[in-house]
């Protein structure tokens, strides 16, 4: 075996645990999440920065699938309760989500806004979408879509479901809107609340 194969091969088996890893790891916390185990941590954070970040760094990742990524917040600043850590672990579950349903050519946009006492990451693509009967159980653990094509892509049918219920330890509220072959539009919603700072 040359040594381009060899670390040719050396690559797919460690993308491969890695993919593994993050399965687990995901079961493992939707199970905790489901026994009341999970524990976040809120802190005052620029939100709009975190978003925007966690896009940023999945850049490269997203055009080099052949699609375009298009960053289009309607605030420059805002600072709200939240656990950065979990808030961007939510971000990357919806982007990775969006670049697995889109065909090459595709485009993936990420807003923020202010809406009514609340701060609004959407992620939207135009992909193959999802029909109506799949969006009832998208966020279901372990389940997965069956319409649309979209049983030609694997997935672990958990990343979605740890996000509704990390926002939801957040206090807030997530959204679907989708149509079959026009894409999907999914929609984070967290408080527009600070923590008040202790007193030294």
């Amino acid at each position: 075996m040359t040594k381009d194969k060899a670390v040719k091969y050396m690559n797919i088996i460690t993308k491969s645990c890695n993919n593994l890893l993050k399965i687990i790891n995901d079961i493992i916390d939707s199970s905790k999440i489901e026994t009341g185990n999970y524990k976040i941590n809120k802190k005052n954070n620029n939100i709009v920065y975190i978003a925007e970040e966690v896009a940023l760094n999945m850049s490269n990742f997203i055009e080099g699938k052949g699609l375009s990524l298009i960053i289009d917040p309607e605030i420059e600043e805002k600072v709200i309760s939240c656990d950065e850590t979990e808030i961007e672990r939510c971000v990357i579950n919806l982007l990775g989500n969006a670049v697995k349903f889109t065909p090459e050519g595709g485009e993936i946009r990420v807003y923020i806004k202010e809406v009514k006492g609340y701060i609004e990451i959407t992620i939207e693509d135009n992909g193959i979408g999802i029909s109506k009967e799949d969006q009832e159980f998208i966020f279901d653990r372990f389940s997965q879509v069956e319409g649309s094509g979209a049983t030609k892509v694997s997935s672990s049918g958990i990343g979605l479901t740890l996000v509704k219920y990390i926002v939801k330890l957040h206090d807030g509220y997530v959204k679907l809107e989708s149509e079959p072959n026009k894409g999907s539009r999914f929609t984070i919603g967290l408080p527009d609340i600070v923590e008040k700072l202790e007193d030294n």
